[in-house]
């Protein structure tokens, strides 16, 4: 968010500020990212003062953000947010002292049952979810002491399930730990499966 509004100040483009005795510029970011995590697909609504072409707009912002950050495309709103349905992540982590065979072993047994009920905390209070009808997981894969798999999950107004949920579930059921963990989400649908934008 910090990023964003110093990059659109940089730019001297004009944008919509709140009113009121403390302004500061409206950003809406589609679907907000967990502290730490990675992504390769965000959108973020701001509204323009000028007309200004969506090329050099994008350009512009992407010149003024830090490095490891990029603009891929600008364009007016085509979807509302209250459709996100589901998001596609990358996820590799690691289970510190104990073998490949028994970590993999623990994860199927975990992700295989008919239920997976994990307590998950909200603003609202804690309550027991089923992530099973929520959540497709791929298989997992191992390389340089690190297991991968991707996961497609639920997401939007009606359902989110967080990528830590996954380790809840897994730690809580086969009392191994699940450390090093790296979480890029890749992809936004809609409930139709077109991608979010």
């Amino acid at each position: 968010m910090r990023a964003f509004q110093r990059a659109l100040k940089r730019t001297k483009i004009g944008v919509w500020y709140t009113e009121g005795f403390h302004p500061h510029l409206y950003l809406n970011f589609a679907l907000p990212l967990s502290l730490g995590y990675e992504s390769l697909c965000e959108c973020v609504d701001f509204r323009l003062l000028e007309d200004i072409p969506f090329e050099e707009l994008a350009a512009r912002v992407g010149a003024a953000l830090p490095a490891g950050f990029g603009v891929v495309s600008a364009g007016a709103p085509v979807m509302k947010v209250s459709e996100i349905h589901r998001a596609d992540y990358e996820i590799a982590f690691s289970c510190p002292g104990h073998g490949e065979e028994e970590a993999r072993a623990a994860w199927k047994g975990c992700f295989d049952r008919p239920e997976i009920p994990v307590l998950k905390k909200t603003k609202r209070g804690e309550r027991v979810v089923d992530l099973r009808p929520e959540i497709e997981i791929s298989a997992l894969s191992y390389e340089d002491g690190r297991f991968r798999f991707r996961a497609r999950l639920a997401a939007g107004c009606n359902e989110t399930v967080n990528p830590a949920l996954l380790f809840d579930a897994f730690s809580e059921f086969s009392g191994l730990p699940a450390d090093d963990i790296s979480v890029t989400r890749t992809a936004v649908y809609r409930e139709n499966g077109e991608i979010f934008r």
